[in-house]
């Protein structure tokens, strides 16, 4: 034999040994894949469907946490900004008023009024002053008033004192 045909009959012995050894365990396959594929008992599911749901209930609450959270964060960003809004506007109504009294100063001066009067409108400052004393008079009725002649009626009232008087004559008018 030559050694070709030697090595030959070698590696067919080998080939043929791997063939009964493949052969072997695909017997053992299925009675794994029995041992594998066993009924489980309805208890085991149930408990574990209801870790499951358990699990699945708490990420599902978390998740709501963050969801609120994150709302809430924004809600209280736009707050924020429309505070912000309204201090610039009232800080801005601020200075409009500051400016609006400067201005009411500046119309109600003395020397502004005097001018006014003066350029425009045409007045002027009289030479003297005379003032006049009140003098106590005595009403006496004129002729065009009407019920010439007659009592003039009751005096005028005096504080407080006269209120019952006249409290009925003014119950109808505002």
């Amino acid at each position: 034999m030559s050694p070709a045909e030697a090595e030959r009959e070698r590696l067919l012995a080998r080939a043929s040994e791997n063939a009964v050894q493949d052969a072997e365990p695909a017997r053992q396959e299925p009675e794994e894949v029995r041992r594998h594929l066993r009924l489980v008992d309805r208890e085991a599911r149930r408990r574990t469907n209801r870790r499951h749901v358990v699990v699945s209930a708490a990420l599902a609450g978390i998740a709501m946490v963050f969801l609120a959270l994150v709302t809430l964060h924004v809600l209280i960003a736009e707050n924020q900004f429309h505070l912000d809004q309204l201090q610039q506007q009232a800080s801005a109504q601020q200075e409009r008023y500051e400016k609006l009294r400067l201005e009411v100063a500046e119309l109600e001066a003395p020397a502004r009024i005097v001018s006014a009067a003066e350029g425009p409108l045409g007045l002027r400052q009289p030479g003297s002053v005379t003032y006049l004393a009140a003098t106590p008079t005595t009403a006496t009725p004129t002729s065009g008033v009407a019920g010439a002649g007659t009592d003039a009626g009751p005096a005028a009232p005096q504080g407080d004192a006269d209120w019952p008087l006249i409290k009925p004559y003014l119950s109808g008018t505002p």
